[in-house]
């Protein structure tokens, strides 16, 4: 995890911005910094939290990249940007094993490691895109992208989610993974304030 050297050593305290929301299905706030920071798309998800987490402001942030007036065209490209990448995975996942399967029968080696490999990074993409998925099925009230005419989303506002980081450990456990794996986000760190 990359962690700026003014936080070496003392505890240093972030307020990340969030935009708020109601759907059918309740109150969210989604990251409104490091949602376009993160370098796989489907990470994005699990920075949507419950509105009750998170901290009201009375005005937008000045490091807000998300605003009131995009937030729903935000969730809408990326419910349908997660629906098709989750898709494509599964397949990509599905045509190795096939592939794989089909020269084990007629007896060509190709290295059963290197392809319990593959299969496992395969499988690893695919539980990723799954679950973004379904994080994001869950709050907008979605199956899949034809519904999305029909959803409702209301913005309402901004907020803050804030994290107190203190040598590698964050207050938050999945802003702790987040930034543990994914090097967009903890480059961007030092820029929030």
């Amino acid at each position: 995890m990359f962690i700026p050297e003014q936080t070496m050593g003392s505890a240093m305290r972030v307020r990340v911005p969030y935009v708020l929301f109601e759907t059918k299905t309740g109150s969210y706030g989604v990251d409104a910094y490091f949602s376009l920071r993160v370098s796989k798309v489907e990470r994005r998800a699990v920075l949507i939290k419950r509105e009750d987490s998170l901290t009201p402001a009375s005005k937008k942030p000045e490091n807000a990249l998300i605003t009131t007036s995009n937030v729903e065209e935000y969730l809408k490209e990326l419910f349908t940007t997660i629906h098709h990448l989750s898709h494509a995975r599964f397949r990509k996942r599905g045509d190795h094993m096939r592939r794989w399967n089909i020269w084990r029968l007629i007896g060509i080696p190709t290295g059963h490691k290197r392809h319990v490999d593959e299969d496992e990074r395969l499988s690893e993409e695919s539980r990723e895109a799954l679950l973004a998925l379904s994080i994001l099925q869950r709050v907008l009230g979605v199956k899949n992208p034809s519904e999305l005419e029909k959803s409702r989303i209301v913005p309402k506002g901004y907020a803050f989610l804030e994290l107190r980081i203190e040598g590698g450990n964050v207050s938050d456990p999945v802003y702790e993974e987040l930034l543990r794996i994914d090097p967009g986000a903890g480059m961007t760190l030092g820029w929030l304030k």
